[in-house]
């Protein structure tokens, strides 16, 4: 007699996978880079029109943490450091002066991949 469960959505047979567990229509699951950059529009987008402007950007740098100190320390010294403003023209890919979402989730997935992560 074999033996059955049902683990997130997928059914085991003695340790086999049967089927795979897919969403519901309409419903998506964000990556971490999108995550983070939610996290960040929420807390950057000051007058909450949906995207930042340079100087809602900037602004983050008012108070930075002992970690992002060190990662601005790390990136100098490799040669890989840039200013604000160059971080934000390079996010902003439309150059409408605004960086959405979208626009910030892309640049995040960028740093990682190229080792330059800071998340």
């Amino acid at each position: 007699m074999k033996s059955w469960m049902v683990l997130a959505g997928i059914v085991l047979l003695s340790g086999q996978a049967l089927g795979k567990y897919t969403f519901p229509e309409g419903m998506s699951v964000k990556t971490r880079s999108e995550e983070i950059a939610s996290y960040q529009m929420r807390e950057y987008d000051k007058n909450q029109d949906g995207q930042l402007s340079l100087e809602e950007y900037e602004s983050r740098f008012d108070n930075l943490t002992r970690e992002d100190r060190r990662n601005i320390r790390r990136n100098k010294k490799k040669g890989t450091y840039k200013t604000p403003e160059e971080q934000f023209k390079e996010m902003d890919k439309n150059n409408d002066g605004f960086v959405d979402e979208q626009e910030r989730a892309e640049y995040i997935r960028k740093l990682r991949d190229s080792g330059n992560y800071l998340y």
